[in-house]
């Protein structure tokens, strides 16, 4: 068995487990799952965003790259719609799929948007660094 490297980062398989979105926002385990978000503005222009979907909650969702609470808008012309998705591990990253639609969030993307959030080693020889 290897041994973990003190000065570690955290990694993208650390974080993209619905265990760590329960402990991290409070929500019960089983009520959460992978999920697509779909928003279409009144100029028909499309967003997906990669999210978790919160059972018993049809109004928020988890966004992962933005690391909060986010509410489902249907307002002045724009529609939003969640799907629950396949979630998979891919090479570099995620892929979530809802029937069409699919997004893909890179291990970087997701390393990038917690790294000054969880404690590691690493960050805090980072910090020691800009005294």
């Amino acid at each position: 068995m290897e041994k973990k490297k003190k000065n570690a980062p955290i990694r993208a398989v650390q974080i993209m487990r619905l265990e760590f979105f329960a402990k991290r926002f409070n929500v019960p385990v089983k009520r959460l799952s992978w999920g697509l978000i779909v928003s279409e503005n009144e100029d028909a222009e499309v967003e997906t965003t990669a999210g978790i979907l919160v059972e018993g909650n049809e109004n928020i969702f988890i966004d992962i790259l933005h690391d909060r609470f986010t509410p489902k808008m249907n307002i002045c012309g724009c529609k939003t719609t969640a799907y629950i998705a396949t979630f998979n591990r891919v090479k570099c990253g995620y892929k979530f799929v809802a029937g069409d639609e699919e997004k893909f969030l890179s291990n970087e993307e997701i390393e990038n948007a917690y790294r000054s959030k969880i404690y590691s080693p690493s960050l805090n020889d980072e910090a020691g660094k800009l005294n």
